[in-house]
């Protein structure tokens, strides 16, 4: 455990300054200002934008209402590997300069203006997350009837103003002295990339694309387009590899690009996923598609694009077009695996990265017809197109139903939608096993969906934890010093108090892994247990209790006095809790004791 004191301003992580361009402006003048941030060290802040949403951007704004910020100038961060963090994180260190174009609200008059500049940001060092913190410095920008001479050219010539930042998410209300951030889009792939690292996301979004030949919309074009190269290569195996090869380039172009559109058009398709009306449209198309699996529509590709598919198109070029135009023909099927992928991208707002992930994603579409173009013979070999593919096509419109659900998760509240997901796919796996008859003749897919409606009632059943049915810890949460207070000197109890923010990684392990133990909880029972939200920056809480990083648990015994040698700095798994919780409960015993 690391055990720290003192009392943290936003001062001791950085020092903050803000210079004109010149010494005056005139009315219809640029006026261009420089945010000069030094860093201590050992500190580190991140950038304009994360490439981990459980940390906090820097954001700086201007609170006047006379004029605004048009334009960001930020440079560029670098990477850096914190013990605490399994991957390379974005961040700032040394000195950094930003620059910032200023413009006015309306006509302003000759005279002084003294314009409040705000950086807001979250500081770590090597071990440890400190809470976000707001420094603010006051530019002087004077307005005559001509521009002055220039100032500060030193400063200036550190800032590259040829090219703006496109600030997308964060925006700082310095009059609210909080955060304002449009939410990251909850989706299964931007979760998954987020727990497990970008390396190992692209090895399963690899796996994806390859599973994603099995959708009934894909997998009949396989013997069609094998057949295709067999005839084209005129029996020549490189001539049916590197026709092959074109085939999955044509996919990758279709799908890459819509990587780098989703990257280039920022955050818009993440947020606006955030809307109810768009999560209800969304699920409605889900549900849709899986209505027509079920037999009650049939989607069908436009005629010319599917003739154009199947033209006797020759040489390398013809198969790429092939590729490119299976693209849009798989689409009704791959659609929402894609749909989740195109948010994330959109999310993270980087070109390289979307266009990549996407290119991961077609190489695993294409990359089956690269060795099955070699080997035409296969042909005879893979299943047929039979009565077996309307009972794949039964589980895809049952996996579509059970997205529209979990689209929809944001507008059911918590408790709910912990029961109606799970029972879902109990009923999912019931319905697989003992109704659908779809594809019994073969035997093969038979045993298949056996397994899958199996471990879809097991797992359903795992997952289904009502709220309430377990046994919680009962924490109340708080908020105000004069709250916490009361709270503390009415009680006879010793106290617990759980200081944690949204944003705290481990804060959310200990809620996770810690505070559920069954044994924890029923020794909660004889404390004060006080939970106090740090999210946002409450400077009379942290300069208090003396709080320099997150997570803080901290104790009390009934005279309200800290223990201060079992103060808890990190993520405590319940055996070494417990001893803890143990040790302060004997601590109570002994003033018991002597009291009496």
């Amino acid at each position: 455990m690391i055990f720290t004191t003192g009392i943290v301003k936003g001062q001791e992580f950085l020092s903050f300054k803000v210079y004109p361009s010149n010494n005056s402006y005139s009315q219809s003048d640029e006026i261009k200002v420089a945010a000069e941030i030094q860093i201590n060290k050992p500190y580190h802040i991140y950038p304009y934008k994360v490439n981990d949403p459980a940390y906090i951007p820097t954001a700086i704004n201007v609170n006047s209402d006379l004029f605004e910020i048009s334009d960001y100038f930020f440079p560029e961060y670098e990477l850096y590997k914190f013990e605490f963090s399994e991957t390379e994180l974005w961040v700032y260190q040394g000195d950094v300069h930003v620059g910032l174009n200023l413009k006015s609200k309306g006509n302003l008059k000759s005279g002084n203006y003294f314009i409040p500049v705000s950086i807001y940001f979250q500081a770590c060092d090597d071990k440890v997350c400190y809470p976000p913190k707001t420094v603010i410095d006051t530019v002087e920008i004077s307005i005559t009837e001509k521009t002055g001479d220039k100032t500060n050219d030193d400063i200036f010539a550190q800032i590259n103003f040829s090219k703006p930042t496109q600030i997308k998410k964060e925006k700082v209300n310095l009059s609210e002295n909080e955060r304002i951030s449009a939410p990251p889009g909850e989706t299964q792939v931007s979760d998954f990339i987020a727990e497990n690292g970008l390396f190992l996301s692209i090895f399963f979004i690899f796996l994806g694309g390859l599973a994603l030949n099995l959708t009934p919309c894909v997998y009949p074009l396989i013997p069609i387009t094998i057949s295709y190269f067999g005839v084209q290569a005129s029996g020549s195996k490189a001539q049916s590899i590197l026709m092959g090869v074109f085939y999955a380039l044509g996919m990758s172009v279709t799908y890459s690009a819509l990587g780098l559109f989703a990257a280039l058009s920022g955050s818009l398709l993440g947020t606006a996923l955030q809307n109810p009306l768009v999560i209800i449209f969304v699920a409605s198309v889900l549900f849709a598609l899986g209505t027509s699996m079920f037999g009650a529509f049939e989607i069908r590709v436009p005629q010319k694009l599917a003739l154009a598919g199947n033209k006797n198109r020759s040489g390398l070029f013809g198969s790429m077009v092939m590729g490119l135009l299976v693209g849009f023909i798989a689409a009704p099927c791959i659609g929402p695996f894609v749909l989740s992928l195109l948010v994330y991208v959109g999310q993270i707002g980087d070109p390289f990265t979307g266009f990549f992930l996407f290119f991961i994603l077609s190489l695993g579409l294409g990359l089956p017809y690269i060795f099955l173009a070699a080997f035409s013979s296969s042909l005879n070999k893979l299943p047929r197109s039979g009565e077996w593919m309307e009972g794949v096509k039964i589980i895809f419109g049952l996996i579509m139903f059970g997205m529209a659900i979990y689209t929809m998760e944001p507008l059911f509240p918590k408790e709910i939608f912990a029961i109606v997901f799970p029972v879902y796919i109990i009923a999912a796996g019931v319905y697989l096993l003992m109704f659908s008859k779809k594809g019994n003749t073969s035997a093969v897919f038979s045993k298949i969906k056996y397994c899958l409606a199996i471990f879809a009632i097991i797992y359903g059943t795992w997952n289904l934890k009502p709220e309430g049915a377990a046994e919680k810890l009962d924490w109340k949460e708080l908020n105000t010093l004069t709250e916490v207070e009361n709270s503390i000197s009415n009680g006879n109890k010793p106290v617990m108090i759980d200081f944690y923010a949204d944003w705290c990684a481990q804060c959310k392990e200990l809620d996770e892994y810690t505070y559920t133990d069954s044994e924890i909880i029923d020794l909660s029972k004889k404390f004060n247990n006080i939970k106090i939200d740090l999210t946002k920056e409450n400077a009379e809480i942290t300069d208090k209790f003396e709080i320099r990083g997150l997570p803080v648990v901290m104790f009390k015994n009934s005279k309200g006095e800290e223990l201060r040698e079992l103060r808890v700095t990190g993520f405590l798994n319940p055996d070494e809790f417990k001893k803890i919780m143990d040790a302060v409960l004997e601590k109570e015993n002994q003033i018991s004791s002597s009291d009496k």
